[in-house]
């Protein structure tokens, strides 16, 4: 760079520019590559010269620069392509792998590279078009850019990204010109895949019940065993009852017409404030007084809850004494 500012020219893309010996059939086209840039902006020229030499010219104030061509017209040969080296070969992958085949093809004039993938029994309707290359039908795959070698050769490559059980297969690469076709196969291996699949386990699916009927059915089944659990304690407890009555000796039962007499017909207003009975003791007390006064005693009150059953025993002594007194079995 100068101080003014100028900049001598120089090539933008040199290399595309290493192959400078081009052969090419007759009636063919060639491109050369002559791309380059300088301050102030260079000129470029593209000169023939003798022997089918071109010379591509750039210059501008600070400078110049040349590149020379040699282009070689051969003549047209009834010759197709042909695969050299030993790709396609046999590829293995893992499963979600990425797997590659390459295809190197030589040829007078640029061929068209093609993968194909050979479809298998069974498999026909599942493409919508496909191509009988042998005894075999292949569907097409997309291709991607073909590139040129120094050595005159062509190469393509397929990549197979994430791979699957049903990539598995032959593939083929198909190298055309207007002479013809050559092809050669090789075969893909996609290992299993060893990782356990998590199979979703099917949940039930909620009823969409309302919320009152999921709160009263368990209030409901509650209210119902409480109540049959209060039925059983009260039968217990009445059975329980019936049961002491029922225990107690016949001989102190009163009969039928004397039960439930236990309290006199006139009595004082005991202590405790009751007004219709009598306390035990002072009804005891007021009987043998009648008693040893010869009188009868008095007509028992009937009361429901209290059950009594009274003897009267008299005794003749030897000395011509004679005791009369009552026993009074009383149970409320």
């Amino acid at each position: 760079m100068q101080k003014n500012g100028e900049v001598r020219p120089r090539f933008t893309q040199p290399s595309k520019m290493r192959k400078r010996v081009i052969a090419r059939p007759v009636g063919s086209s060639v491109r050369l590559k002559c791309a380059a840039s300088g301050n102030p902006r260079p000129d470029i020229n593209l000169m023939p010269k003798h022997s089918g030499k071109y010379t591509c010219h750039v210059s501008n104030k600070a400078g110049e620069i040349n590149a020379t061509y040699k282009v070689e017209v051969i003549q047209r040969t009834n010759s197709k392509p042909i695969l050299t080296g030993t790709h396609p070969v046999n590829t293995t992958v893992d499963y979600g792998g990425t797997a590659s085949f390459q295809c190197k093809v030589r040829s007078d004039v640029k061929p068209v590279i093609q993968w194909l993938k050979r479809v298998e029994p069974g498999d026909e309707n599942k493409f919508n078009s496909t191509i009988e290359v042998g005894d075999h039908r292949f569907v097409v795959l997309p291709t991607g850019e073909v590139w040129s070698r120094p050595d005159g050769s062509y190469l393509n490559k397929l990549l197979i990204a994430r791979a699957k059980e049903e990539d598995a297969g032959m593939y083929i690469c198909l190298g055309a010109n207007t002479m013809g076709y050559s092809f050669r196969s090789a075969y893909l291996t996609v290992l299993p895949d060893l990782k356990p699949q998590n199979k979703a386990v099917p949940t039930a699916s909620s009823p969409g019940l309302p919320w009152p009927v999921i709160i009263g059915i368990p209030a409901g089944v509650a209210f119902i065993l409480g109540t049959a659990l209060l039925w059983f304690c009260q039968s217990k407890r009445t059975c329980s009852s019936s049961s002491s009555s029922s225990a107690l000796p016949t001989a102190q039962r009163l009969p039928a017409p004397n039960r439930d007499r236990a309290c006199p017909a006139v009595t004082p207003q005991p202590a405790n404030g009751d007004k219709d009975c009598l306390s035990y003791e002072d009804y005891i007390a007021h009987q043998q007084l009648l008693l040893a006064q010869g009188g009868a005693g008095l007509a028992p009150k009937v009361y429901p809850k209290i059950y009594t059953d009274i003897h009267t025993h008299t005794h003749s002594h030897v000395d011509g004494k004679v005791h009369q007194h009552q026993h009074i079995h009383y149970q409320c």
